[in-house]
């Protein structure tokens, strides 16, 4: 096999990177609450941000900032929850009924 040809199959095999995945500042952002966990169960954005937090299970839940900066309220299967996140940080989310699922999100350039 040709230097050049294993090259590109090795890099084409290489593993990808464990790393949770980022968002530009003004998207969107659908996090799903399902199976009695988070998905994905963490994130990176930047300041700007939307997250929209949608209960895609049969039971009710909550997205609840452990620091009390902000709470969902209870959230009914089909139900939405929109918060922008503008300050930079990390921020630990959970539900308030599930206090088991837990999501982490880091907003930062």
């Amino acid at each position: 096999m040709r230097s050049g040809a294993l090259l590109l199959l090795l890099t084409a095999c290489a593993p990808m990177p464990l790393t949770a995945p980022k968002a530009p500042g003004g998207a969107e952002v659908r996090v799903s609450l399902v199976d009695f966990e988070f998905q994905p169960k963490a994130l990176k954005v930047a300041p700007g941000t939307t997250l929209v937090f949608v209960n895609q299970g049969q039971a009710p839940h909550t997205a609840t900032d452990n620091q009390g900066r902000f709470d969902s309220g209870l959230l009914a299967p089909g139900a939405e929850f929109r918060r922008t996140f503008t300050e930079p940080g990390t921020y630990a989310i959970y539900c308030r009924i599930h206090p088991y699922m837990v999501f982490s999100l880091e907003v930062g350039e």
